[in-house]
């Protein structure tokens, strides 16, 4: 029994020693000072303000620009007008005549019928041979000796001829044929020739087809017949023909 007194009496004073220390911490609790609440915390406010443009720069000064003058000229003294002339009244007298064309010293052979340089081969049929279409023709025939400008014994087209015919020997310069005339003018230019070549080499037949003028067509045709020629030749044997031959006429 007194054991369960003893063991009571010491719970009761635990208990009591208990109290005493919380009562304690209170008063401790109280008296502390309380914790002063933290500050609201208040919005950033950022403004964006933009930044002016520069003002655009002062435009440059104008330079001053020097202007050349030109030099006066002294006073020239101009010439008077030309004094009107009045017009001349038509004579009462006749014109003078006209002078008429000299007359070839030598008639030209007129034999109608077409010529051999404008025929290629023969044909089934036969047609007068001459120098002109401008004729009546002749109701008894020439002897062809007198219509055709050659010798030869056959004439062969330039286009059928198997070698064409060359120039053999020439003078060293036109020099000597160059027209007085077109050489004080100053003209120059090509002469074309149509050439018709026997078949020994000598010319037949000379047709100036182009002239550039000033005299220099006649002079190719008087140079021309100071060349010599080779024949053209078909199968070898030389033959008449025809082609076409350029001077050049040019001042030294």
């Amino acid at each position: 029994m007194d054991r369960a007194e003893h063991s009571a009496a010491r719970i009761g004073w635990l208990f009591g020693a208990s109290l005493l220390l919380h009562a304690a911490l209170v008063v401790l609790l109280g008296r502390a000072p309380l914790p002063r609440p933290a500050p609201a915390s208040q919005p950033l406010e950022v403004a964006v303000v933009e930044k002016p443009a520069p003002p655009p720069p002062a435009p440059p000064e104008p330079v001053p620009m020097k202007v050349a003058r030109a030099a006066k000229r002294p006073a020239q003294d101009l010439p008077p007008p030309p004094a009107r002339t009045q017009p001349l009244l038509p004579s009462a007298a006749p014109p003078p005549p006209s002078r008429e064309a000299p007359q070839p010293a030598q008639e030209p052979v007129v034999l109608p019928g077409i010529t051999l340089e404008s025929t290629s081969q023969g044909g089934p049929f036969a047609v007068s041979a001459g120098n002109t279409l401008y004729g009546q023709p002749l109701r008894t025939a020439k002897d062809p000796a007198e219509a055709k400008p050659y010798k030869a014994e056959r004439y062969v087209a330039a286009s059928q001829v198997n070698e064409l015919p060359s120039v053999e020997g020439r003078p060293e310069s036109l020099r000597p044929f160059y027209p007085e005339a077109a050489r004080q003018r100053g003209v120059e230019g090509d002469v074309v020739l149509r050439l018709l070549i026997d078949a020994d080499g000598s010319l037949a037949k000379v047709d100036v087809i182009g002239d550039p003028g000033a005299g220099l067509g006649a002079a190719g045709a008087r140079a021309i017949r100071q060349f010599r020629f080779r024949p053209g030749k078909v199968g070898g044997q030389p033959v008449a023909t025809t082609i076409t031959y350029v001077l050049h006429f040019v001042l030294d």
